[in-house]
């Protein structure tokens, strides 16, 4: 990854971070309640709205408990269906990522 990419993944890590961050604030909700609620650590919590991430898990438990987890599934759900119409010669059928082209030499 270069510079410049690790920096953009760094930006993007921080607004995620940021913006749920408001979410829970939009609900009034402490971090330490959150945590408790979601049965994750406050560590964890912390970590995801400085914009250092958390696993998957942890996430949709937090937004669980924040009743959100349903507009996030739809979110991917959306995401899927809209990457599936881009090629719509692929069958409905379970799809598989091709194997990785070897790159070439410069």
């Amino acid at each position: 990854m270069s510079d410049s990419e690790t920096e953009l993944l760094v930006e993007r890590m921080q607004s995620l971070g940021e913006s749920f961050r408001r979410l829970r604030l939009a609900e009034n909700v402490s971090q330490e309640t959150l945590a408790a609620r979601a049965d994750v650590g406050l560590s964890t919590l912390k970590r995801l709205e400085r914009g250092e991430g958390c696993n998957l898990s942890a996430l949709v438990q937090l937004l669980e408990s924040l009743a959100y987890a349903d507009q996030f599934e739809s979110f991917f759900a959306q995401l899927a269906e809209n990457a599936s119409k881009r090629d719509s010669s692929l069958p409905e059928s379970r799809r598989r990522a091709s194997s990785p082209r070897p790159r070439e030499s410069r």
